[in-house]
């Protein structure tokens, strides 16, 4: 390795690895790539990097690259209940309670248990913790 590091910083007097001592090619991003990278998330928001890197042929690191490049990061879905005009008058209510329950009991919030895991619907228990999606 320290062989490898003198050589190129006496070929290119940087530290930063020569091209020809990685083993492989390094992927040419094109126009065209970059349309196919942005064409497969746009078709499938939901698609994976890696599952993206295998349809257009290039590395996984190229995909990441061309989409935090382009704006496009993953969102985490998280599905939640419309609010209405009035469901803000109990929300307050409910938050004052809560902040006089501190003043009455400091641990209070100790003994809350506030849970994400799921979501519950008549449908069955849908569970989007680990589903992204690219905007």
């Amino acid at each position: 390795m320290f062989e490898r590091l003198h050589r190129c910083l006496c070929e290119t007097g940087s530290f930063v690895t020569c091209t020809h001592d990685i083993g492989h090619s390094r992927s040419v991003r094109t126009p065209q790539l970059v349309e196919d990278i942005l064409q497969g998330v746009g078709d499938r928001p939901d698609i994976s990097t890696r599952e993206v890197s295998r349809t257009v042929n290039v590395p996984h690191s190229i995909v990441w690259r061309v989409l935090r490049d382009e704006g496009l990061h993953p969102y985490h879905v998280q599905k939640v209940q419309a609010l209405i005009p009035a469901d803000y008058a109990p929300r307050v209510e409910f938050a004052r309670w809560f902040l006089q329950q501190l003043e009455v009991q400091p641990d209070f919030s100790a003994r809350v248990l506030f849970t994400d895991e799921s979501t519950f619907t008549r449908e069955g228990i849908s569970n989007t913790h680990n589903l992204h999606v690219f905007f």
